[in-house]
């Protein structure tokens, strides 16, 4: 994949879906087997180590019972680069996104990734406090 693609790529939340794979193994299965980018190509866009991701790949084709369909890339797109933060687990920097840069409530990001609605409140209530945590530490 060229360079100035690689920050660019989007993800289609329409992936999310599947409750049988965590959402970095969906996300790295989307990116080596849908948009055939490499393990380390995958591992610098979300800023991770090329072993997690060859994990990730791995464990969700064992998880999977019948061969993935491609993705079609229909719902809300995803950009990759969101997911370089290390400060926040996925599913946190996912909800905070769509919850603060798609004005997104608390069902519709649940109905969106399948997930239960006290799940993405959680998810989107941990990363405001390690936001805040993290900027009362900058300032102290």
């Amino acid at each position: 994949m060229k360079q100035e693609n690689k920050t660019k790529v989007e993800l289609p939340s329409s992936i999310f879906v599947d409750r049988t794979l965590s959402v970095l193994e969906i996300i790295s299965e989307y990116l080596k087997e849908d948009k055939e980018m490499s393990y380390h190509e995958i591992a610098e866009l979300l800023n991770r180590d090329d072993r997690t991701i060859w994990t990730c790949v791995n464990r969700a084709k064992k998880k999977r019972k019948q061969p993935r369909k491609a993705a079609a890339d229909k719902g809300i797109m995803i950009p990759s680069q969101i997911f370089q933060d290390r400060n926040l687990s996925v599913l946190e920097i996912m909800s905070e996104y769509l919850k603060e840069e798609k004005g997104m409530s608390y069902h519709e990001i649940a109905e969106l990734l399948n997930r239960d609605d006290r799940t993405i409140w959680t998810c989107y209530s941990r990363a405001k406090k390690k936001r805040d945590n993290s900027k009362s530490l900058k300032t102290s």
